[in-house]
């Protein structure tokens, strides 16, 4: 295993980065990895506990509740290991979830793992079954663990879902954190892939992907109202061509559920179990789609709902919740605020606060002593720094349809300024008003960015998102263009230096942009982006969860007439078209775009004797989420714009 941990018990006032002593910001302002990241409250309130991004990789921290003395409980080995969250089991016991990319069938998979570690760096136990350790390789790639429920009368318990060989498929385990010695609960006949469990740790949900079906893959319920009860088939529903119906919780007989039925927008609904009908709606929005649910700190009950207009809003279903909610609101008005985390109790709150001009940074609330304050900013050298605000738009597209955005002008701009479209990844994804530390960078720098929710991007409804459906390389990259055909109008930026800059599917974008118009762009970024859409597909393909996506939102592999558009639309099949310069960067072990996409376009490219560079990082993920490969590829980036459109 990649995975290191060293506990160490040392406390300290953590140093910042050491960034550039020049007053002027430079890449390694805006480059850095945000200094905390997955901040906790412990139950009872007297502990932070976080990831903090240094110069050695990622540790997990703790830190006294309203203070900024902090100790390094648990370190990462640099490059190779991501910490993906932290759950305080009780107040004085951790569980880190981490993962590292490993090769598997000619690709990299993210294989994670889970640790529990005491608050004070000791005791630090892998929760792996012991029978588990003698498995084969490539059963790691089957790895996934997730915590079903806490057991909140069980301190010393936790339930875990994770593969089981002899079910081949996912099993529920009543797992000690201390000893990490594992309770297979029940048998699961039904290949069940995601438990559920009530407030009172019982599992009684279960998710089934059945891809057998010739016609559609159908997603089937099961549920039994107690441990000791025989399962039931609840509900099914076929991917793609029915309501959507993603479980959150079980009370008794009631599901809470986020669901598009009636409404063609997900909210939380009540499901009668017995009756096997949605019963009223928890929570809606008459515009958005609700995000996700909110969940007690013990994860037992749900407490509210989320949804994002141009930023996050957390709706909480107790009037009490929604007072701490207001209060948080009133108390820190100049910012953007969401409740991260808080006690059992509710007297200690960590709250997250953001505008469009000023990072993310965390402040601390405890209402019993009526006293607040700063706890540490994701940012620190952007503190207090002029940045750029974030503007929002609207614009009808040809076809009549109402998109949104977001502009960003640069400070102090001499004249019009260049642009940089920024499309976003996914596609099944969206853009927000909030601080973004590239949109950010590259307006420092003296450029306009241009953000747009193009047709396929989420959160806005069914219709938004479906009209974006098999529409790679047409409408939704249409509105793209469009959307800077509404800005020429605008008459704010100079058109003509304009680049494209994407990652993922924004890569796609910007490299089919250089196709499509060789001569509109001064300049191609592509971090981790598409070239082969048919390459992508393939890939996808070969899991069995994700066929209906492909099959819906791209095209069938295996039709003759959706390879020949998938081809079509495919910019590696293009390059004797592009004129401008590119630049490529893409991590080594990407394990959802592979690195193949980058490097084949690179071979195309040079061969075409195109103006192109390529850089890797060995370690490098999708998302660039190392602190050295994240530096270098701002400063690659900014280098290559200042070359090609000052």
């Amino acid at each position: 295993m990649h995975l290191v941990l060293r506990t160490i018990l040392l406390y300290l006032f953590l140093t910042l980065p050491v960034l550039a002593k020049n007053k002027e910001l430079t890449y390694e302002h805006f480059g850095h990895l945000p200094m905390f990241q997955h901040a906790t409250v412990s139950p009872d309130g007297k502990m932070i506990a976080a990831v903090y991004n240094g110069k050695d990789g990622p540790s997990v921290v703790v830190s006294p509740f309203a203070s900024r003395k902090v100790a390094v409980v648990a370190r990462l080995s640099k490059s190779k290991d991501r910490i993906d969250g932290l759950t305080w089991v009780n107040s004085e016991r951790i569980v880190i979830s981490a993962s590292y990319p490993k090769l598997s069938y000619g690709g990299y998979t993210r294989v994670n793992r889970m640790y529990a570690v005491n608050k004070d760096g000791t005791d630090v136990v892998l929760l792996q079954d012991k029978k588990a350790k003698n498995r084969p390789d490539w059963m790691d790639v089957l790895s996934t663990t997730r915590i079903v429920s806490l057991l909140e009368k069980d301190k010393k318990h936790i339930l875990i879902q994770a593969y089981d060989e002899k079910d081949e498929g996912w099993s529920v385990f009543k797992v000690n954190v201390y000893d990490s010695d594992y309770e297979k609960l029940f048998v699961n006949k039904y290949k069940v892939s995601s438990w559920y469990a009530n407030g009172d740790g019982q599992v009684v949900l279960g998710v089934q992907y059945d891809g057998n079906n010739n016609k559609k893959d159908t997603i089937n319920i099961w549920h039994r109202t107690n441990n000791n009860d025989e399962w039931k088939l609840l509900h099914s529903r076929k991917l793609y061509d029915s309501t959507t119906f993603t479980p959150i919780k079980v009370d008794g007989n009631k599901a809470i559920v986020l669901t598009d039925h009636e409404l063609y927008r997900q909210a939380l609904w009540s499901y009668d179990i017995p009756s096997g009908k949605f019963e009223k709606v928890l929570f809606s929005h008459d515009k958005y789609d609700v995000d996700s649910a909110l969940l007690s700190p013990d994860q037992s009950k749900v407490i509210g709902a989320v949804y994002y207009d141009h930023f996050r809003r957390n709706h909480f279903f107790d009037p009490n919740e929604n007072n701490i909610h207001n209060k948080v609101a009133k108390i820190f008005s100049q910012y953007e605020t969401s409740i991260v985390d808080f006690s059992l109790d509710r007297s200690k709150v960590l709250v997250l606060a953001v505008k469009d001009n000023s990072p993310p940074k965390y402040f601390w609330l405890d209402q019993q002593a009526n006293k607040a304050g700063v706890w540490f900013s994701k940012y620190p050298h952007l503190e207090n720094k002029p940045l750029a605000n974030v503007e929002a738009f609207e614009f009808e597209t040809q076809d009549k349809m109402l998109l949104n955005g977001y502009l960003t002008m640069p400070n102090n701009s001499d004249g019009k300024p260049p642009l940089i479209v920024y499309p976003h990844g996914g596609p099944n994804a969206r853009d927000y008003q909030y601080f973004d530390p590239y949109v950010q960078y590259f307006a420092n720098k003296g450029y306009a960015v241009l953000q747009v929710n193009f047709r396929g991007s989420t959160g806005f409804g069914n219709s938004y998102e479906t009209a974006g459906y098999r529409e790679w390389g047409a409408k939704m990259q249409s509105d793209v263009y469009e959307a800077v055909d509404w800005l020429a109008t605008q008459n704010k930026v100079d058109m003509s230096k304009v680049c494209f800059v994407g990652a993922s599917y924004g890569g796609y974008v910007a490299l089919t942009a250089a196709a499509e118009k060789p001569n509109d762009y001064k300049c191609i970024v592509s971090v981790a982006g598409v070239s082969d859409v048919k390459a992508l597909a393939d890939t996808a393909y070969l899991m069995p969860t994700l066929r209906s996506f492909v099959e819906n939102t791209i095209g069938h592999p295996k039709v003759d007439d959706d390879v020949n558009n998938m081809r079509e639309i495919s910019p590696i099949n293009y390059v004797k078209n592009i004129k401008a310069p590119i630049l490529l960067i893409h991590g080594a072990k990407d394990t959802r775009v592979s690195i193949k996409q980058s490097r084949k376009f690179f071979d195309e490219a040079k061969d075409a004797d195109l103006d192109i560079q390529h850089i890797e990082y060995e370690f490098g993920t999708h998302f660039l989420d190392e602190n050295d490969n994240r530096l270098s590829a701002f400063k690659e980036i900014g280098e290559f714009l200042e070359k090609h459109l000052n």
